[in-house]
């Protein structure tokens, strides 16, 4: 048999017995696992934790937010835009007008897709992101979904030139942050995990210098140095 009939044939037959699902939605569903790695760094995990965490029914719904907006599943906000990504998403885009539900499947789908969408954007803002700690970077990802990292230019700014402890000061001086203490809301406490987790970044980085340069050990003198010839 041809070696590429055979591999199709292979494909059609896995996709048959995977669920009775279609083979166009076999070939979608495995290429998005190739290109998705959601939780690589714990950034699904975080967002699950802020987003929908003790709330695993009503995230199956629409939902208000803490801002009182159109939210559903972890923490996706309802746009125009979202009958056309859950239709590119095989779900059905009833559950936005409550006649079904998603199932908690599909919340995880839908969060890979906002995920995945957004880490390009968090990266092109922060282009240091990979090099940081998992926890740093999933409190990062997740103050960008929620909209507060792009309204904090400065503390970006201070991030992106290395000065973490600044940035963590800078991040939580705001209007936000105080509201939410006061209100004794959770969002500040969501503020307060990034603002830490850039100090322990500073910390990481600062070990990390201090052991390089230990390996490297000192510079011995005597070898520094030119010795004159006799």
């Amino acid at each position: 048999m041809n070696p590429l009939c055979f591999i199709i044939t292979s494909l059609i037959t896995i996709a048959n017995i995977n669920n009775m699902k279609t083979f166009k939605q076999y070939l979608i569903e495995s290429d998005a696992k190739q290109k998705i790695e959601c939780d690589i760094n714990g950034i699904c995990k975080k967002i699950k934790e802020y987003e929908s965490g003790g709330n695993e029914e009503k995230i199956l719904s629409v939902y208000k937010d803490s801002k009182g907006l159109d939210t559903i599943g972890h923490g996706h906000l309802v746009t125009k835009e979202s009958p056309k990504i859950f239709g590119d998403l095989n779900i059905n885009p009833d559950v936005l007008t409550g006649k079904t539900k998603l199932t908690p499947e599909q919340a995880e789908t839908l969060l890979k897709r906002d995920v995945s969408v957004r880490i390009p954007k968090v990266k092109k803002l922060i282009p240091n992101l990979g090099t940081y700690s998992s926890e740093l970077q999933g409190e990062l990802v997740s103050e960008y979904f929620r909209g507060m990292l792009p309204q904090s230019p400065k503390a970006v700014s201070l991030l992106n030139q290395g000065k973490f402890e600044e940035a963590a000061g800078e991040f939580i001086n705001a209007k936000e942050y105080r509201e939410s203490v006061k209100q004794k809301s959770g969002i500040y406490k969501r503020m307060d995990a990034l603002a830490n987790a850039l100090k322990k970044e500073a910390a990481r980085q600062r070990s990390q210098n201090s052991s390089q340069q230990t390996t490297q050990g000192p510079v011995n003198p005597s070898t520094s140095q030119n010795v004159p010839s006799r």
